[in-house]
């Protein structure tokens, strides 16, 4: 008689080992706003720089993320804007024309033109790790917002003619529906006061910042980041007509986790800490391909960054019109 494999269920299974982790004692956040001085530039237009100086805090930087609390007014009246629009899919980086990463006094990672690039990286390598708080929420279907026309037939049309019509109708219309519009709409479009709609976003730095790929706590280090703030409210918003909408941010603070380990642990970092680490990471950059053939292009990026080994070729379709590039490949 063959002999039968039973499965003890886990409630009669009293020597399995207990494991516990006791590793963090707790998990809170640190915030900081912008630096004196700078904080008007965020409205203004001009260099918004954020220090942080929590030196004997366990810091996360990777899991970091700005809040920028926003609302959005007619640009010549106080009211709203009375046409059917709303913010682009991830605007906030399309806010900025440069982003800077010091790590110490040091600039680690200088990035132009953060709005095409944070897109395609998570269009490409990260499409399904964000959601609409961050402020990812891109456009479907033919990325339309006007309905679709109605479609007439003559007084006289079989009925064979007018299903024709009808199906050919149904599929024009679902293939233009864009819920990415729409959901961004019914996220941005909330009346907050005074004739303004506002919500909020929450950008994460990583994966933007390819120093984050290490992720690892750090303590007793400066940073520093810097955003130019970019006045270009005829490019963040999209609809029947973007040009009777301003955006306006009442607040931004960006928020780091302080890990508090506990004190076995705390004690065994301390102790291992004995020689430096070594980091490795892709260090981010853009150049902006206008036409050129890919080896061309190549060679204008090496010529540009001081170590080229060290990025990523990112190829864009610049030919199309304003508005249209699509990236092409990613090598």
């Amino acid at each position: 008689m063959a002999s039968k494999n039973y499965r003890l269920d886990p409630i009669f299974q009293l020597y399995d080992p207990i494991q516990y982790s006791f590793n963090k004692k707790k998990e809170d956040y640190v915030i900081i706003s912008p630096s004196v001085g700078t904080k008007t530039q965020i409205n203004d237009g001009g260099r918004v720089t954020f220090e942080i100086n929590s030196l004997s805090n366990w810091l996360l930087l990777s899991d970091a993320h700005f809040r920028c609390d926003f609302k959005i007014k007619d640009a010549t009246q106080n009211r709203i804007p009375q046409t059917n629009t709303t913010l682009e899919n991830n605007f906030f980086p399309s806010l900025f024309s440069e982003m800077v990463l010091e790590a110490g006094s040091n600039p680690i990672e200088t990035i132009k033109h953060p709005g095409k690039f944070d897109t395609i990286l998570k269009t490409v390598l990260y499409p399904k790790n964000y959601d609409s708080v961050s402020g990812w929420i891109p456009d479907v279907g033919d990325g339309e917002v006007l309905k679709e026309p109605a479609r007439t037939v003559a007084n006289d049309a079989d009925l064979a003619r007018i299903r024709v019509v009808a199906r050919n109708t149904l599929e024009r219309v679902t293939r233009g529906v864009n819920h990415g519009f729409e959901k961004r709409a019914l996220q941005y479009n909330n009346v907050v006061e005074n004739n303004r709609w506002g919500n909020y976003v929450n950008w994460k730095l990583y994966p933007f910042f390819g120093l984050l790929e290490h992720r690892k706590v750090s303590i007793g280090l400066l940073y520093k980041i810097h955003l130019q703030r970019e006045i270009n409210d005829n490019k963040i918003f999209f609809g029947e007509n973007n040009s009777d909408a301003k955006l306006e941010i009442t607040n931004i603070q960006l928020y780091i986790p302080v890990i508090t380990p506990s004190v076995e642990v705390e004690t065994r970092i301390f102790n291992s800490l004995t020689k430096d680490i070594e980091i490795a990471f892709l260090r981010r950059n853009t150049s902006i391909n206008h036409g050129m053939d890919r080896d061309t292009f190549k060679k204008v990026c090496k010529a540009q960054w001081r170590n080229p080994d060290e990025h990523g070729y990112v190829f864009v379709n610049t030919r199309k019109p304003v508005g249209e590039r699509v990236m092409i490949n990613i090598c």
